[in-house]
């Protein structure tokens, strides 16, 4: 199973981070063990650990020598800025990324890093550099007042909070038993003290029937039946006896806060952020407009088209 690849991660929406390059990994583990030990053997014959770094690098060095220059670029312009990665923030990125590939403790973490020759500590960077590079990207994107209102305008409904209502039930075996039950409130007795005193439900009968507040699509995920009485209620009335899988319920709608639109003062941080997302350059461009004003010296001349290709980036 592979880490899936993106390097580039939307502080808004969340995603996940990429492994490093098989031959990278190996030119570190090289330069630590020795190029001369034996990592395998075939019969009589030994697989150095200075045959399998030249291997990788022939396969991967110059991905992976744009990949760390690329890294170097952005942690460098990220100092002289002063913006930094939180730890909050890399570990919510490590959430997201163990949400995405299904894993659920901190061994099958290490497992699928050792699948992709990745140690914890290079994982950490790897995530590092990437919030870095989202924040450095944004940070270049200057927001007006004209988009910020023009956004408000055409995204409404993002910013529309919909009508809530606090709900309690009574809940009884049989249709008489609910009838009683209303009889007993229509009287004068308060729906509390008789879902104390009646109720099934033991989820809400200690808690006078109180089951909670929902908007009318949370309560009809639940129970289509107790939504559509809920919501057709006024605040403190009750319903009639409503068939429910196992017996009657009684519904009171306690209170009704109606559905409203967040101010423009409420949100205009989180447009300003949605805008800044939506323009900032892609991390190759981001790269390419560090690369071109910083001095980087390819020393090995084999590797002479990395810089070419870092300041030239054909994806976006």
């Amino acid at each position: 199973m592979a880490l899936k690849k993106e390097r580039w991660i939307s502080g808004f929406v969340g995603a996940c981070a990429g492994a490093l390059i098989v031959g990278g990994v190996w030119f570190g583990t090289y330069a630590a063990h020795g190029g001369g030990s034996v990592v395998a053997m075939v019969g009589k014959t030994p697989i150095t650990r200075q045959e399998l770094a030249q291997q990788s690098e022939a396969y991967a060095g110059s991905a992976m020598l744009e990949e760390l220059i690329a890294n170097a670029l952005i942690e460098q312009a990220a100092a002289q800025r002063h913006i930094t990665a939180t730890d909050a923030e890399i570990n919510q990125q490590i959430t997201a990324i163990e949400m995405q590939n299904g894993i659920t403790s901190e061994a099958q973490l290490n497992s699928l890093l050792a699948q992709n020759h990745m140690t914890k500590v290079q994982f950490v960077e790897q995530i590092r550099d990437n919030i870095l590079a989202t924040k450095l990207a944004e940070s270049q994107v200057q927001v007006t007042d004209k988009q910020i209102e023009s956004y408000y305008r055409q995204n409404t409904s993002m910013f529309t909070v919909p009508e809530t209502r606090k709900i309690a039930i009574i809940r009884v075996k049989t249709k008489a038993d609910a009838e009683k039950a209303l009889a007993e409130i229509q009287s004068g007795k308060s729906f509390a003290s008789v879902a104390q005193a009646v109720s099934i439900d033991t989820a809400t009968r200690s808690k006078g029937g109180l089951l909670g507040t929902f908007t009318e699509d949370e309560l009809k995920a639940d129970d289509p039946a107790i939504a559509s009485a809920a919501f057709a209620l006024k605040a403190g009335a009750v319903s009639q006896p409503i068939q429910v899988q196992g017996g009657y319920e009684l519904v009171q709608c306690q209170a009704v806060t109606p559905g409203h639109v967040e101010p423009l003062s409420a949100v205009r941080s989180q447009i300003v952020q949605a805008i800044k997302q939506q323009n900032a350059e892609s991390e190759p461009k981001l790269v390419a407009q560090l690369a071109k004003s910083a001095n980087i010296q390819i020393l090995d001349k084999s590797y002479a088209a990395v810089l070419t290709a870092i300041k030239n980036p054909t994806s976006t």
